[in-house]
């Protein structure tokens, strides 16, 4: 994880990471496993070292993916660790994953005492916004066929690593659709 951290915000200090390492703990989900459940307090930040995850959440009923995330991801609600308040966002496994997860509350103890800490939980929380502000863009103005192609340029691992119908939950249309945008892609090429 050093290096995976060290990539966003620079070098690591050995004593800056002493004592980020001192709150990780590892933490394995099975396949199907829930990380964080719809009306629970998300308390946690993960790293997903291997595996994937999926977040899902209910829209008037039906339940649409709203994230993908595999190997390398930071994975939150950072909603509910800032507000205190219930997910409504549903996090589960789709493989078996090995994540590093920090105890929100204790980082925010150290930031007092270690600026650079201070530093990678406010780069944590812009990639956050960064990721959900594009997820926004990226189903006010695209359309079906737009937000597939953005999946196979900017994660093409998606269409090998989960469902189908959970593509096209997070496309916004039905399998079947699905189905019919793949082999319209199919014969373009």
């Amino acid at each position: 994880m050093k290096e995976q951290l060290e990539r966003y915000i620079g070098d690591l200090n050995d004593e800056t990471w002493r004592l980020l390492e001192q709150l990780l703990s590892k933490q394995t989900l099975k396949k199907e496993d829930i990380l964080i459940n719809e009306g629970e307090v998300c308390r946690y930040l993960w790293f997903l070292e291997k595996g994937a995850v999926k977040a899902y959440e209910n829209c008037e009923g039906e339940y649409r993916t709203t994230h993908f995330f595999t190997d390398g991801s930071f994975i939150t609600n950072y909603m509910s660790v800032i507000s205190k308040q219930p997910s409504d966002i549903i996090f589960k496994a789709v493989e078996t994953c090995e994540l590093l997860k920090i105890p929100y509350n204790r980082l925010e103890q150290l930031y007092n005492s270690n600026h650079k800490l201070e530093h990678i939980g406010r780069v944590m929380a812009e990639l956050q916004f960064i990721a959900e502000f594009q997820l926004r863009r990226l189903h006010l103005t695209m359309d079906a066929l737009e937000r597939y192609e953005y999946l196979e340029t900017r994660q093409p691992e998606v269409f090998v690593r989960f469902a189908l119908k959970d593509i096209a939950s997070f496309l916004g249309i039905t399998p079947v659709s699905l189905s019919r945008l793949r082999k319209y892609r199919f014969d373009k090429k």
